[in-house]
C-alpha cells in the first residue's frame, strides 16, 4: 500500500472501531512487526504465502473473541447500571438512617450532643432524645448486633417502636420489657438481638432513673466527687428470651449540677491500636477524663480524635457518643 502500511491500518481502525478485530498478514522475516501489530491490538498474525485453512480458522476465532468481548462489555454494563442503582438505593438509605440520629438538646437543666459514626455508612445503633416540655427527660441507646444493610433495617423497624414506648412515658425497665417482646414477636428467628440502656430523669429533683439490658456501663462524673462512677447494665441482651417484667431491673441514682453522662456503644472500647490492644472502658474513662472540661459538644468530637491520636484506629463496630451535662 502506497504511503502507508499495515500498522498504519491497525491503528485507525482501532481508533474507529475498538471492537472490530484485525489479523495482520506479514511477509516473511517481518516477525517483528507482526509482534508491534499484535501489542497495538492486533488479533493475531499470518504469515506469506497465506494459508487459506489457516486463515479461515483464525478469522473463526476472530469472530468468536469479538462476540465474547461484546457480552462482557454488555454484562459489565448491566453489572454497572445493577451498582449505580444499588449505591443510589444505598445512599438513600443512609440519609433517611440519618435522620434517625436525634439533635443536641439544651435547655436550662440539661445539655446533650450526640455523634455516631457508623462503619459503613449504615449502621445498628440507634437514639432517642425525648423531653416532655416539662418534667422529664428519657434518653435511650441502641446498639444491635451486627452492622450494615441489615442491621439498618431492624433500627429503623424498632426506632417506631421504641419512640412509642418512650412517649407514653413508661418507666426505664417497662421500656426493655416490652421491646424484648417486640423484638421475639416480629423478629424470631432472625438470630439477632440487641444491648439497649434506656433511663428517665426527673427535673423536679434531678433523679436519673435507668434499666440496661447487656449494654456497656455508661459513665458518669460527679462533679462534687470528682470521680467517675460506671452505671452497669442490670439485665439481660434484649431478644434472647420472654421474661416477665420483674425480671427487668431498674435502679437510680442522684444527679447534680455539673455532673456529665456519657454513652456509648461498644464500637469505641472494642477499638484497637496496631498491637490489637483493645481501648476498654478503662482507656475510654481516661480519654473522658483529658476532655473533661470541656461541653457536651466538643467532648464528644474531640474523644474520637483523642482516640486517632492514641492510635486506636481499628474500628470493627459502629461507635454512638452521647454526652449530657447537668446544668
Amino acid at each position: 500500500m502506497p504511503k502507508i502500511d499495515g500498522i498504519d491500518v491497525l491503528n485507525a481502525c482501532k481508533k474507529k472501531s475498538p471492537d472490530t478485530e484485525v489479523l495482520i498478514v506479514t511477509g516473511y522475516g517481518s516477525i517483528k512487526t507482526a509482534v508491534k501489530a499484535m501489542k497495538l491490538g492486533a488479533f493475531d498474525y499470518l504469515s506469506k504465502p497465506v494459508d487459506v485453512e489457516e486463515l479461515r480458522m483464525k478469522v473463526s476465532q476472530a469472530l468468536k473473541h469479538k462476540e465474547l468481548i461484546i457480552q462482557i462489555a454488555e454484562q459489565q454494563k448491566a453489572l454497572n447500571e445493577f451498582n449505580d442503582m444499588i449505591q443510589r438505593d444505598l445512599k438513600l438509605a443512609e440519609q433517611i438512617h440519618q435522620s434517625l440520629i436525634p439533635e443536641t438538646l439544651k435547655n436550662s437543666k440539661i445539655e446533650i450532643a450526640v455523634n455516631y459514626k457508623p462503619m459503613i455508612g449504615l449502621g445498628g445503633d440507634f437514639a432517642d432524645i425525648y423531653f416532655d416540655g416539662d418534667r422529664y427527660l428519657y434518653l435511650t441507646l441502641i446498639d444491635v448486633t451486627g452492622h450494615g444493610i441489615s442491621a439498618a433495617l431492624l433500627v429503623n423497624r424498632i426506632s417506631s417502636e421504641v419512640r412509642k414506648l418512650v412517649r407514653d412515658e413508661l418507666e426505664p425497665n417497662e421500656i426493655l420489657y416490652y421491646l424484648n417482646n417486640f423484638i421475639i414477636d416480629v423478629f424470631d428467628q432472625t438470630g439477632m438481638f440487641l444491648t439497649a440502656f434506656t433511663l428517665k430523669i426527673d427535673f423536679s429533683n434531678l433523679l436519673m432513673t435507668y434499666s440496661g439490658s447487656a449494654h456497656p456501663p455508661i459513665i458518669l462524673w460527679k462533679k462534687e466527687k470528682r470521680k467517675f462512677e460506671k452505671i452497669s447494665s442490670q439485665n439481660v441482651i434484649v431478644g434472647f428470651e420472654k421474661v416477665g417484667l420483674t425480671n427487668f431491673s431498674q435502679d437510680s441514682i442522684q444527679l447534680n449540677s455539673g455532673d456529665k453522662l456519657v454513652i456509648y456503644t461498644d464500637g469505641i472500647v472494642e477499638a484497637e491500636d496496631r498491637n490489637r490492644k483493645a481501648l476498654g472502658v478503662n482507656g475510654f474513662v481516661k480519654i473522658i477524663d483529658e476532655l473533661n472540661s470541656e461541653p457536651p459538644g466538643l467532648l464528644v468530637e474531640n474523644i474520637l480524635t483523642k482516640l486517632n491520636n492514641k492510635k486506636y484506629t481499628q474500628v470493627r463496630d459502629d461507635i454512638f457518643l452521647i454526652a449530657a451535662e447537668m446544668l
